[in-house]
């Protein structure tokens, strides 16, 4: 893997990181009920629920290669595909209550920060598609058990970091109108490098075909 390859990962974990979801309601939770220094906490944990979701993607994908490497082709076209269509959904982002889950209600049971960060990274079946569909392009026989580890940690750090920031926003209210202000044009940004090169990704998946 060549230094675009990471970057190209970096940037759509940054991507999926960043979308609106129950993650962001729970990390907000936590800030407004426990504070600052339980928001840390769960956002560590968050990370490291996407850091396990990484693992499992990319060494199910590996395994798949190993014994079954036929598969891997359709998995990467519609992975490719999948991408296009989460570029697109983050480029037409709307911003408006709808995009926000009120009946999202947090277990009164899980009241420990770290459980509820972690539960919440584990418990969101759309982080599995989401980094199979990611991950299914760069298999091949030189990715190694570093390489496959420093993948996992690098999404974990990514969204470990986002959520801090998340987590700091809500402590600071001008800083939070900022971001909410600005995410349209983040999102969109994101959105078209997405779909910009998961075009390009199903056309070498298609090349397979022909």
């Amino acid at each position: 893997m060549g230094i675009y390859e990471w970057l190209f990962i970096a940037l759509i974990c940054a991507g999926g990181a960043i979308t609106p979801g129950p993650s962001v309601l729970v990390i907000i939770y936590i800030n407004n009920t426990k504070g600052f220094l339980s928001g840390i906490i769960a956002s560590l944990a968050h990370g490291l629920g996407i850091f396990f979701y990484a693992l499992i993607s990319i060494y199910t994908l590996s395994l798949i290669d190993k014994n079954l490497p036929f598969i891997i082709p359709f998995i990467q076209l519609m992975g490719a595909l999948f991408l296009i269509f989460f570029g697109y959904e983050m480029v037409f982002f709307k911003t408006n209550e709808r995009n926000i889950n009120k009946n999202f209600i947090i277990p009164i049971k899980v009241t420990d920060s770290f459980f509820l960060g972690l539960t919440t990274s584990l418990i969101n079946p759309k982080i599995l598609i989401f980094f199979t569909s990611v991950f299914s392009q760069f298999i091949n026989n030189d990715l190694n058990d570093y390489k496959k580890v420093g993948i996992g940690l690098l999404a974990g750090i990514i969204d470990t970091v986002w959520y801090i920031l998340v987590s700091y926003s809500v402590n600071l209210p001008e800083l939070k109108k900022h971001i909410i202000f600005n995410q349209k044009i983040i999102f969109l940004f994101f959105g078209i490098i997405l779909i910009i090169f998961s075009i390009y990704l199903v056309s070498m998946s298609i090349e397979y075909f022909i």
